[in-house]
């Protein structure tokens, strides 16, 4: 009867694991960067309505690949992205880091996996006063975050601005 209850509950417990959602990262039309090297991941995924990132996985003096669900909102995924380019372009560390943060996307046009640059050093999450940068509606999802870095990344905007991204 024991060894009945036991395959029962295995049998349960494997279906239940197969039924884990996939992640569903932004799509584009277009490819910005096709290959990456000395990558580390940070996932950030909604988990029974709560956002978190796992940044277990962030080596430093590497590429850091943020992977986002393309649902979300910008303003939920806004304090990650701030956290993690306080870390990255931090001043005064041992070993100072020559890498980047960018985000990872599908190209549905050439089927495969694309990257685009997160090309800003500083997130604020307010209203900018008296400040340059770029300002983003915190309401857009990252599927469409995603794309407009990748129109700016095309019309190389990016080149006057002073590394500032404000988020509200």
């Amino acid at each position: 009867m024991r060894s009945k209850l036991f395959l029962i509950l295995l049998g349960a417990l494997t279906l239940h694991s197969c039924n884990k959602k996939e992640m569903e990262i932004s799509r584009s039309d277009y490819s910005v960067i096709t290959e990456m090297h000395d990558f580390s991941p940070a996932y950030i995924t909604n988990d029974k309505g709560k956002v978190t990132m796992n940044k277990n996985n962030l080596i430093g003096n590497t590429h850091w690949i943020v992977l986002a669900e393309r649902d979300l909102l910008l303003s939920e995924i806004a304090p990650f992205l701030q956290e993690l380019t306080n870390k990255k372009h931090k001043k005064g560390g041992m070993h100072e880091d020559h890498k980047d943060i960018y985000f990872i996307y599908s190209d549905t046009v050439h089927a495969q996996n694309a990257y685009v640059k997160f090309p800003f050093k500083k997130v604020f999450l307010e209203k900018p006063l008296d400040k340059k940068g770029i300002v983003f509606d915190k309401e857009m999802n990252v599927e469409l975050f995603v794309n407009k870095l990748i129109k700016l990344e095309k019309q190389n905007a990016l080149e006057e601005e002073n590394g500032e991204v404000f988020v509200y």
